[in-house]
């Protein structure tokens, strides 16, 4: 096995944990955000009718406590959110180190950025729910077109690093054992 995939953790089967980490780390947030959100608006007796009002409510209930998950658990001493401890996958530096704040903020910052412009364009910019403008229609569809790249990118690099990760200097591998190697691997 080659040095850089005995490193990352595997080939395609890294691509496909990293996938499924993300997807149960949106399922698990969206799980406990949507219900505490809503009883949050309950309690307030709030009720966003507009395209900047429900802006500003995701960002509250969804975004800011996101942002804190991904940038928290990524900086940890595990280096992994919830989904990528169940996949047994984590985030480390290229030196192999563990993010700091900085690096996981950056991390964050561009991973989360598709998902932030289709806020911004869809309900931010929106003036009238019933109808979609030709700029928010572009910027949704480059959030998409981002989102893509992203994807692309984790193919071309079989799951190891995505734009984030160029960003933050830092790649997906295996989970580290007690004794520092990467599961499946000896030390």
């Amino acid at each position: 096995m080659s040095a850089d995939r005995q490193e990352s953790g595997g080939g395609w089967g890294l691509l496909a944990r990293r996938v499924a980490a993300y997807l149960l780390d949106i399922l698990i947030l969206f799980a406990v955000l949507a219900p505490l959100g809503q009883l949050i608006l309950r309690l307030f007796g709030a009720t966003p009718r507009s395209g900047p009002e429900i802006a500003a409510t995701i960002l509250w209930n969804f975004s800011l406590p996101v942002w804190l998950y991904f940038i928290l658990s990524d900086s940890s001493a595990s280096g992994a959110t919830l989904g990528k401890r169940l996949l047994a996958i984590q985030v480390r530096t290229e030196q192999g180190a563990r993010l700091g704040l900085g690096r996981s903020l950056a991390r964050t910052a561009v991973k989360l950025l598709p998902w932030e412009l289709i806020h911004i364009f869809a309900f931010a910019l929106s003036v009238d729910l019933s109808e979609f403008r030709p700029v928010q229609l572009i910027g949704v569809s480059a959030a998409n077109l981002l989102t893509l790249a992203y994807l692309a990118l984790a193919i071309a690099t079989r799951g190891r690093r995505s734009a984030h990760d160029f960003v933050a200097g830092s790649f997906i591998r295996a989970a580290s054992r007690a004794g520092g190697a990467p599961h499946g691997e000896t030390a």
